[in-house]
């Protein structure tokens, strides 16, 4: 899904679970994370996984790395493995704490970021996963931007979804499921309440009034985050998101 593959769990949002040798090897790649350097980040927490392998903190922190590494990946498969791994990642993070909810926020992220290079089968059976993942989170802790964020997203995306693609969904969902740019707007904008300096919130805001054909509420919020400073990895790759969307208003 094109609009969740921006957007992923801030480090700092992180709380560690490990204790001992594991809970300083996160808190190094924590920090080496939040300097945006994914993949030094990553190789702390792979040898975080060794000291603690079960530890559901851990193992969403390594599905982030690889995530986070796909952009920077030039090859399709590459990045679709890159993916694969996240979400290998991820379901085990889910596995060992069924109660965290950020590890069921990386998964649904996780699944978001590498659908794009799948078949169009996978990507709605990814879409249905999704849903179900993000609206898990949300019930563990409403308090995620992130994730009422990604819940906009689904929204956004399924709403939009081309003949081709809803076709498929109406085999997989047994028909196309309720989706709206209306409710992607209000989850955007709860994201925005709960974080209004992250520049992804406003970006797809901008780009959902856009999809509705408000021009000025688009511009607006398209304006207001290509204003914010960059604070996160994926915040480069987002604005240029933005100013395409600005110029086809």
């Amino acid at each position: 899904m094109k609009a969740l593959i921006l957007t992923f769990l801030a480090a700092s949002s992180l709380v560690a679970q490990a204790t001992g040798p594991a809970a300083t090897l996160l808190a190094k790649g924590d920090a080496l994370d939040q300097q945006l350097k994914t993949k030094e980040a990553l190789a702390v927490f792979l040898e975080a996984e060794k000291a603690a392998p079960g530890d559901a903190g851990v193992l969403r922190r390594v599905a982030k790395g690889y995530a986070e590494l796909m952009p920077d990946t030039s090859s399709k498969d590459g990045k679709r493995a890159l993916g694969q791994k996240a979400v290998e990642y991820a379901r085990r993070a889910v596995a060992a704490d069924p109660k965290d909810a950020q590890a069921h926020l990386a998964l649904a992220i996780c699944y978001g970021r590498v659908a794009p290079l799948l078949d169009n089968q996978t990507k709605i059976n990814y879409s249905k996963l999704i849903k179900e993942h993000v609206e898990r989170s949300l019930a563990l802790d409403a308090s995620s931007d992130y994730a009422w964020h990604v819940l906009g997203a689904w929204h956004y995306e399924l709403a939009g979804l081309n003949p081709v693609l809803r076709a498929v969904a109406r085999l997989v969902y047994g028909g196309v499921p309720s989706a709206s740019y209306d409710d992607a707007v209000k989850y955007f904008k709860k994201a925005i309440e709960l974080a209004p300096q992250r520049v992804a919130h406003h970006v797809e805001l901008g780009r959902t009034y856009a999809a509705k054909g408000q021009t000025e509420l688009a511009r607006a919020s398209l304006n207001k985050g290509l204003s914010l400073p960059n604070r996160e990895k994926d915040d480069v790759e987002t604005k240029e998101r933005g100013r395409a969307a600005v110029k086809k208003l």
